[in-house]
């Protein structure tokens, strides 16, 4: 078993509790993709844990997955979005850092013959109230999607404080040519000042990175992705 956890004494607790009832176990050091990709490729486990939380771990999830390898997400009982969506993946379940040596024990046994360690009652409710978030979501950001990704570097730098002056230096364009991007920015969000579009960012909870992902999958992270899925 691979465990992959951004907190070594979770990770290394787990791996001795595993360890303690015959699993043999490897922790990982890194939840970047390909480095993933490459210990999967070399140790072969029967089971991957991962951290439910780690920002990656549906990329994870479904990159492991995708090789037939059982992945169970591990969590204390929080982030239920991120449990969720590593479930829509491909997990084949969720195991609590709170459960017994014995039932996390008979939790990886249970992946490793194919079955699934969630009852489907609680999967499907995992995944509805996922959904929903996500409707609430793209409602909340709908506004933000006639944005370019130009524009919405932008108004990323405005939320920083920079003014029209930075923002052209760093962006190696004139103050006019940012000065017109703000301009399209101010009407597209029906808003009459910088400032304005600025603090509806923020009620909205906006990021230039939401951008992307209203318009579909950063073309990099896709290439990223792909590559570390061929070499597992």
């Amino acid at each position: 078993m691979i465990i992959i956890d951004r907190h070594p004494l979770v990770a290394e607790s787990l791996a001795a509790v595993l360890t303690g009832a015959g699993v043999t176990t490897h922790v990982s050091t890194t939840a970047e993709l390909a480095a993933v990709a490459r210990e999967v490729k070399a140790y072969d486990p029967d089971v991957v844990l991962i951290e439910a939380a780690i920002p990656a771990s549906p990329t994870l999830v479904g990159a492991i997955t995708a090789q037939g390898t059982h992945v169970l997400v591990v969590s204390d009982g929080e982030h239920r979005l991120d449990v969720a969506a590593c479930i829509e993946a491909g997990a084949s379940g969720v195991v609590s850092t709170g459960r017994s040596t014995e039932n996390m024990v008979a939790a990886v046994r249970q992946a490793v013959a194919g079955r699934r360690v969630i009852t489907p009652r609680d999967e499907a409710d995992l995944l509805v109230e996922l959904r929903e978030h996500r409707r609430t979501t793209e409602k909340r950001l709908n506004q933000f999607a006639t944005l370019s990704a130009r524009e919405s570097d932008v108004l990323g730098a405005m939320m920083q404080g920079m003014s029209a002056a930075a923002i052209a230096e760093r962006s190696y364009v004139s103050v006019a040519t940012i000065r017109s991007q703000i301009k399209a920015i101010l009407r597209k969000l029906g808003v009459n000042s910088q400032l304005a579009a600025v603090a509806m960012a923020y009620r909205a909870g906006w990021t230039p990175e939401d951008n992307q992902r209203l318009h579909g999958r950063n073309p990099s992270a896709y290439r990223a992705s792909s590559a570390a899925t061929s070499s597992l």
